[in-house]
């Protein structure tokens, strides 16, 4: 059978080789989804430096230790010290260990626990909208976990485990790699799933107003949620299922980081004009992440720079999201899919192997 792209693959690997591109631009390819993968914990590990004192506040006064302010208050801010140095060190030095492969499993089981314990720290385990985002993030980090551990049994990748030998019921590393990568890919579409309920939600409850909408705004309104709503479940249905899951994987990667750039432009909201930070604080708030706030506080007592700061948290946490599918598209669903051996350019791979 004749596959008419091939041809143009040849003509362009007479004037350059494809395997020579393959093997020079993939590596920097997997370091550029690393980094994507990874910019959460970069970002925090930042804002807690720039922050820090407000960040002990919150998990001291406002977060898991609040239960012990009665007890002492000076105790409390001494282990929400330690607590935040500990997870800076954790962001920072597990990232760059992730980026040049340096103990990449012990890293990575590190940011995993760190994304676990983060909404215990911070009180936000009633923040729908963060638990979906962390969900996906882990499930990034799994694949990444699983993909590394298998290149270094094959020994592809001379890297050491750090953490030690994956082990499972069966003593088969191969088939731990599978398990973890499964249950990577099952996670990736919790925040997917997150927004299609809200989509449902807001139209069940008729959550936004509509009485200055025309008889066409309605139903173009309409028309377009239903769409979205589909997408978002076949997506998440089609990659949990790993069946077209490489491409389905891209293209979510690539919608998501459109959304986060409209929901969460926090590069838009502020500048420095006359050596002061200002804010564009209408902007913000209109369009304000979800967070869970202490009893008697409310969104409108929040400082201009702190929703600042929620707007940027919540972009890369939405890029890192992207970087989670990403992975997904690039390693592929793993051995427990329906389609295993998706490739999304089948034709370039086959022709880069001639």
């Amino acid at each position: 059978m004749s596959v008419p792209f091939l041809p143009s693959l040849k003509s362009l690997d007479q004037r350059v080789s494809v395997k020579l591109l393959l093997s020079v631009w993939g590596p920097r390819v997997e370091f550029a989804v690393r980094m994507i993968l990874v910019s959460t914990f970069l970002d925090d590990s930042f804002r807690v430096v720039v922050h820090f004192s407000d960040h002990t506040k919150q998990i001291g006064e406002q977060g898991c230790l609040r239960i012990l302010m009665a007890t002492s208050s000076e105790l409390v801010d001494a282990i929400a010290s330690v607590v935040l140095v500990i997870i800076m060190l954790i962001h920072s030095l597990g990232s760059f260990c992730l980026l040049v492969l340096i103990q990449p499993d012990l890293a990575t089981k590190a940011l995993i626990g760190c994304a676990v314990l983060q909404p215990v720290l911070y009180t936000q385990l009633t923040n729908v909208e963060f638990i979906a985002e962390s969900f996906t993030l882990i499930g990034g980090l799994l694949i990444l976990l699983a993909h590394l551990s298998e290149r270094v049994q094959r020994n592809s990748l001379k890297v050491p485990l750090g953490g030690g030998e994956l082990c499972t019921f069966d003593g088969s590393p191969e088939a731990t790699n599978a398990r973890t990568q499964l249950i990577g890919r099952l996670m990736l579409p919790a925040v997917y799933l997150y927004r299609a309920v809200v989509i449902m939600r807001d139209y069940l409850t008729d959550a936004v107003d509509h009485s200055e909408y025309t008889v066409l705004m309605l139903v173009t309104e309409h028309a377009v949620n239903l769409a979205v709503y589909v997408c978002l479940i076949l997506g998440c249905i089609l990659v949990g299922f790993g069946l077209k899951s490489r491409t389905m994987a891209l293209s979510l990667a690539l919608v998501n980081f459109l959304f986060v750039c409209y929901q969460y432009p926090f590069f838009c909201f502020a500048w420095l004009e006359g050596g002061e930070w200002k804010y564009d604080e209408l902007r913000m708030r209109e369009s304000m992440p979800d967070v869970a706030l202490p009893n008697g506080v409310s969104r409108l007592d929040m400082e201009p720079w702190q929703i600042f700061d929620m707007h940027r948290y919540y972009f890369f946490l939405g890029l890192s999201t992207s970087g989670s599918l990403l992975l997904l598209a690039q390693f592929g669903p793993g051995k427990i899919a329906f389609e295993s051996d998706e490739m999304l350019v089948s034709n370039t791979q086959l022709a880069a192997r001639d």
